[in-house]
């Protein structure tokens, strides 16, 4: 009866152990469950359910027709539908000088008279010797919107131009006979001054349609000398009063982190004092806002201007064209 006693009691001891034995790792195993749960701010999975696998559909040429989409906004023909173009506000001033690299034609004649081996009709190239191209002009252009709509600029444009040279034929200017071979000084020296008004016919988010009307004063002198002994030198003043008419279309192209790229293009038409004349430009206008309402520029394009004044006793007509750059301001 006692060894019974001690076997049953030695087989509840080792239940009882292998109880606590039990107890102690599960207690373990949940108790770092959750601090990596806490580690990694997450939750304990209990199920995990595996995902159906779904179809990807891929439509073709997806990439290339991105491309095509990508490479269209530098598509100038595409550009100014949702652009802003600055202008100059009501009480603003527009103050820009330029250089113009023009070639040089033109030809005149100061008397009726005829000879048999003179031509009476010089030439600023071949007679004169006046370069046809390379030569730099300087010029300065101011402008005040004195209304949303209104504004008036002025322009000056003074150059001096001299050519040397020994003319394959003679020719006559003023009464006075220079002979072929012999060399020739020659200068042109030319003052153009225009006022106009401007109005801005039409006016959107976009673009600008302007009409200008110009007075331009225009003071030449024309001095031509020979080293022959028999030659002296002449000179010849002339002065011109025209009116130029014209239109003017202003256009944005591209707006780009807050500077614009702007088309301009103008035309006109000179006319009285006996001469009649074309100008037309274009150009493209990058401007770079400075503080609000306020922008510089620069503008670079292709001018060109002819003028012809012929009568009985004068002829005096003259051509520039070529690049010009222009630099300023609009404050």
């Amino acid at each position: 009866m006692l060894r019974k006693c001690i076997k049953l009691s030695f087989v509840m001891m080792i239940v009882l152990a292998v109880a606590h034995t039990a107890a102690a790792q599960i207690l373990d195993s949940e108790a770092y469950d959750s601090y990596t749960a806490a580690r990694a701010g997450q939750q304990a999975v209990s199920k995990v359910k595996t995902s159906t696998p779904t179809a990807l559909k891929v439509k073709p040429f997806s990439s290339i027709s991105s491309g095509f989409q990508a490479i269209s906004r530098y598509n100038p023909a595409t550009w100014g539908f949702n652009c802003s173009l600055p202008s100059p506000l009501k009480g603003q001033f527009l103050l820009g000088p330029g250089v113009w690299f023009a070639r040089v034609q033109g030809d005149m004649r100061r008397s009726t008279d005829t000879t048999r081996f003179r031509s009476t009709v010089v030439d600023f190239n071949d007679h004169l010797g006046l370069r046809k191209s390379g030569n730099v002009i300087w010029s300065l252009d101011a402008l005040y919107q004195f209304r949303p709509r209104w504004a008036v600029r002025y322009t000056f444009t003074p150059f001096t131009l001299e050519g040397s040279g020994a003319p394959r034929s003679s020719f006559e200017f003023g009464g006075q006979p220079f002979d072929a071979n012999t060399i020739i000084n020659s200068k042109w020296q030319r003052s153009e001054h225009r006022f106009g008004i401007i109005f801005n016919l039409s006016r959107t988010r976009n673009g600008m349609t302007s009409l200008f009307a110009d007075w331009m004063y225009i003071q030449d002198k024309i001095s031509v000398g020979s080293t022959a002994a028999t030659a002296q030198a002449v000179s010849w003043d002339e002065d011109k009063n025209l009116a130029l008419v014209g239109i003017e279309f202003d256009r944005c192209l591209k707006n780009y982190k807050g500077n614009t790229l702007a088309l301009n293009l103008k035309g006109g038409v000179a006319f009285l004092d006996d001469t009649i004349g074309y100008e037309a430009e274009a150009a493209l206008n990058y401007m770079i806002p400075i503080r609000t309402g306020r922008f510089g520029f620069l503008k670079g394009g292709y001018r060109y201007s002819h003028l012809k004044k012929e009568t009985d006793t004068r002829m005096f007509n003259t051509t520039l064209d070529g690049g010009f750059l222009q630099m300023g301001f609009i404050f």
